[in-house]
Parts: structure tokens; C-alpha cells; sequence
């Protein structure tokens, strides 16, 4: 294995350990992760910019703000209720 290929599972490593301690907030993580890949070199910039153009990260963001409204305003409980109910 070369440096670079350590340096990633390493850093992959670590983001599942605070992915699944919940200290540290996921988004606060990911953003980390992509600024330390700048940092190393092992991504340019733009590369890194490119993949918040995606659809599909647009998607699951949007996911993400509409689940934390649910939650927040407590339909989602409403509805955990309804579904142990039937």
C-alpha cells in the first residue's frame, strides 16, 4: 500500500468513529474530512468543490433540513405513533 491509500483509510476510519460516537456533528465531520484531503494534497480543490454540484448530494441535504423540521415540530413523532398503532 502506498502513503496515500493509508493516509484515506485512515482518515475514513476516523470519520466512522466519530460518525458513530455522535460527538461531533456529521456534517461538521464530513466537512473536516474534505478540508484535510485539501490540506494533504490528495484532493485539488476544485475536486473537492465538485461533488456539492452532484443532484444527488443536493437530495440528500434537502432530506436531511426536511427530517430536522419533522422532527423538530413533532410530526415525526405523530407519526412514529401512527405506524405503532396499525
Amino acid at each position: 500500500m502506498n502513503g496515500e491509500l493509508i493516509w484515506v483509510l485512515s482518515l475514513l476510519a476516523v470519520a466512522v468513529v466519530l460518525f458513530a460516537t455522535g460527538k461531533v456533528r456529521m456534517d461538521a465531520i464530513a466537512l473536516l474530512v474534505i478540508v484535510a484531503f485539501v490540506l494533504s494534497d490528495t484532493l485539488t480543490l476544485s475536486e473537492a468543490f465538485s461533488g456539492f454540484s452532484d443532484p444527488n448530494v443536493i437530495l440528500i441535504a434537502a432530506l436531511f433540513i426536511i427530517g430536522d423540521g419533522l422532527v423538530r415540530t413533532g410530526v415525526a413523532t405523530k407519526m412514529g405513533s401512527w405506524l405503532v398503532k396499525v
